[in-house]
């Protein structure tokens, strides 16, 4: 390349010498060493033809080649990067400096604001306490208030529900995680196509459903099988917990094709209802689980207990049986009218009832329930008795 193009170069910015990994102590020999394995790194016969940075490179690493190897334009090319870096040390240095001040500046700032603010005496800061001091003690009492008052709100809410008989669907003060029963069965096989709507048709024998919502399928121990499975969880929410507990204690009972897929059904808190568990407590410690000869049946004791009860009706119709050598017929759930049970308004069976708790009309179709079912079981005990000592006596 021409002298005068190459003292052209001498002043451009191209730092030639990091282009082609050189010194400026470099000797020639190192130069044309470092200038072969240059151009053949960037040379377009070795590059794509897309390439055009390295096509750039190639070109610039020629002219640095041809530049630095002249001694006339190599000195001029090392004065104008030598000014170059001393210019850019200095705009450095000078930055540096500048914000050394600016630093200074703005602390000695500060400095001169904090002393105005001390200077202002100690009258003017007790003052804003003060003041700092009264609206938040405002505040404080408006967000006191505003508590008690919803506190007080609450309060007479729930005292109403709890004095308020059940209405005529039965929907009571009972709250939703009692009335809402664990619904479990495999997706697989029959259960892939069960649906919300399914569930609730099903179910709707028990009581009238509320509210039904189909959680995400989850690994779960499915009956007596020990390895876990893919599993459907549904939750159902009764308007009544009488339809919740039938709905746990009829569900073994059912038969038929669309009771098959499913595997259990619980109740959602994992565990009976405090006033149910009480309520069959207290009826298994009145009477024996094996009645003598000759005594009543706990659900003929139950009803002529519960018919002295004022506020209880007595149910409509007799009563068959052959006195205490037979079992007596015990009317269904069905026969009493919900209408019949409904606590009157300062009756003293309603005392004492919170929000939480079951209605007189719940508590005793419940209780209704649990005597039949317990009369059944004992009525089987007795017939499986008198068929082995009939076996016996015939042997």
């Amino acid at each position: 390349m021409p002298g005068d193009d190459l003292k052209q170069y001498a002043t451009s910015s191209t730092d030639f010498y990091a282009l082609l990994d050189l010194t400026p102590s470099s000797s020639q020999r190192e130069l044309d060493r470092q200038w072969r394995k240059t151009a053949l790194k960037y040379h377009p016969d070795k590059v794509s033809v897309d390439d055009t940075s390295a096509k750039e490179k190639f070109h610039l690493a020629q002219i640095g080649y041809d530049l630095l190897s002249d001694p006339a334009s190599k000195a001029l090319y090392d004065n104008a990067r030598n000014a170059r870096e001393q210019r850019k040390r200095a705009s450095e240095l000078f930055e540096g400096r500048r914000r050394e001040m600016r630093d200074d500046l703005e602390k000695r700032e500060r400095g001169v604001k904090r002393s105005r603010e001390e200077e202002g005496g100690e009258e003017e800061r007790l003052e804003r306490e003060l003041r700092r001091l009264a609206e938040d003690g405002k505040r404080r009492r408006r967000e006191r208030e505003e508590g008690l008052r919803r506190d007080l709100e609450a309060e007479r809410k729930a005292e109403s529900e709890a004095v308020t008989s059940p209405n005529g669907n039965g929907a009571t003060g009972v709250s939703e995680l009692d009335r809402t029963v664990k619904v479990r069965w495999p997706v697989e096989g029959e259960g892939s196509s069960i649906t919300e709507k399914d569930v609730t048709t099903l179910f709707s024998r028990f009581g009238k459903v509320e509210n039904v919502t189909m959680l995400r399928p989850k690994e779960l121990r499915l009956g007596k099988k020990k390895k876990k499975q893919m599993a459907a969880v549904c939750m159902v929410q009764y308007l009544s917990v009488v339809g919740a507990h039938a709905a746990v204690e009829d569900f073994p009972k059912q038969a038929g094709q669309e009771w098959r897929p499913f595997d259990s059904v619980s109740w959602a808190a994992n565990k009976e209802p405090d006033f149910i568990s009480s309520t069959n407590g207290s009826s298994a410690a009145a009477s024996p689980s094996t009645p003598l000869r000759g005594t009543q049946s706990p659900a003929s004791s139950f009803l002529k207990r519960d018919s002295s009860r004022p506020a209880t009706p007595t149910p409509a119709g007799p009563i068959h049986g052959n006195g205490n050598n037979g079992p007596r017929k015990m009317p269904s759930i069905s026969s009493f009218s919900s209408a019949a049970f409904s606590t009157p308004k300062g009756s003293p069976f309603g005392k004492g009832l919170g929000p939480n708790s079951p209605s007189l009309e719940e508590m005793t179709m419940i209780r209704l329930k649990n005597a039949e079912k317990k009369r059944l079981a004992e009525e089987l005990a007795r017939q499986d008795e008198k068929d082995d000592r009939a076996e016996a006596e015939g042997s």
